[in-house]
């Protein structure tokens, strides 16, 4: 029952994570892309108020070589319009950077919350090998008694068979003492045999 409960939770909890990871992945994306766009844009904006200078520069060197009212009037049209491309080069360079320091941001927090979810599954592996381990150790605790009852089994066959060749070799003992003793016997058992007699 627990193990169930177990597996579901970390069932839910992996598809919570793919969709946290879906969502990061997508906000990284998008802070990537606004900052790639503000870049592009603050290019192309350097590169007008570039091409306005020129222009303005040459509209100058006209003015100075003639006098006129029509060039004059290019010349403060094109003032005007390079004071306008400077001031949004400058709010779009503001903007450039706003967007990198949030990639950037993003980004960092990207990073670690990868390395410490590396660290947590880590971790995790390593509660499931212990845990397996002292499953593992539990079961062979239990087949290590079941085999000791069936050594000291053995054990009780072995001395069975040793009993037997005990009495094998101390039979030819037997008859060599025999063989004396008949001698021996018939000596002593005639003084013995009278007092037996004699007490009952």
């Amino acid at each position: 029952m627990l193990e169930k409960e177990l597996a579901q939770a970390t069932r839910m909890a992996a598809e919570a994570n793919k969709k946290v990871e879906q969502l990061r992945k997508k906000l990284v994306a998008e802070t990537e892309q606004a900052s790639s766009r503000a870049k592009r844009e603050l290019e192309a904006a350097r590169k007008r108020h570039r091409t306005a200078n020129d222009r303005l520069k040459k509209a100058r060197a006209t003015l100075k070589a003639k006098a006129t009212p029509r060039n004059q009037e290019k010349v403060d049209a094109l003032v005007k319009q390079v004071q306008e491309l400077a001031e949004s080069v400058a709010k779009i360079a503001v903007a450039a950077y706003e967007s990198a320091q949030q990639y950037g941001s993003v980004k960092a927090d990207l990073i670690l919350i990868e390395r410490k979810t590396k660290a947590a599954d880590q971790a995790a592996k390593m509660v499931e090998k212990a845990y397996g381990t002292t499953v593992a150790k539990k079961a062979p605790a239990k087949k290590k008694a079941a085999g000791k009852k069936a050594p000291v089994k053995k054990a009780a066959a072995k001395r069975k068979p040793a009993a037997k060749k005990a009495p094998v070799k101390k039979a030819p003992a037997k008859k060599a003492a025999a063989r004396k003793a008949p001698a021996k016997k018939k000596a002593a058992t005639r003084p013995k045999a009278a007092p037996k007699a004699a007490t009952p």
